[in-house]
């Protein structure tokens, strides 16, 4: 009977925790406003990335973002849409693994150079296959000290 009490009780504390864990709100500085978009696929068009191979691009302007996105994966489009380019950037992140994993932004910070962004892939608590898909996050940004000169990109699983 203890045991049965035991396995509920922790089955409930970890449960509890990675609810917690899947929650979180990532940390930004106070002077800036951060949206994102999560999206299975290559908003851009490209080859499937390699596995854990990353890569980011800073859209600056609407005209830019006009001939980036692809016209079969709205998503890209559809967010820029809603971006106003004299107040905000989008920064696509992507990232090359799973298709069942997820990214999820943890933080961005101020460096010297400009702005350092830590990401990390959510996985889910049982992986049912093994796969390889581009996933891209979308990150607008409004920030009053513009579009950065670098982005140091961290994406960790």
């Amino acid at each position: 009977m203890k045991r049965r009490k035991f396995l509920a009780v922790g089955g409930l504390a970890f449960g509890a925790g990675y609810a917690l864990y899947r929650s979180r709100t990532p940390s930004i500085p106070n002077d800036m406003d951060v949206d994102t978009l999560y999206t299975e696929g290559n908003v851009f068009g490209l080859p499937v990335l390699g596995y854990r191979e990353q890569s980011y691009t800073i859209i600056a302007d609407g005209e830019t973002a006009d001939t980036e996105f692809r016209d079969d994966h709205p998503d890209g489009s559809d967010f820029a849409e809603e971006t106003n380019f004299e107040e905000s950037y989008i920064l696509v992140a992507q990232y090359g693994t799973r298709s069942e994993e997820d990214l999820v932004l943890d933080s961005i910070e101020r460096i010297e150079s400009g702005l350092r962004v830590a990401i990390s892939v959510d996985k889910p608590f049982l992986i049912d296959h093994d796969d390889l898909k581009t996933h891209s996050y979308l990150i607008r940004i409004t920030d009053k000290e513009g579009v950065p000169d670098s982005v140091d990109l961290t994406i960790a699983e």
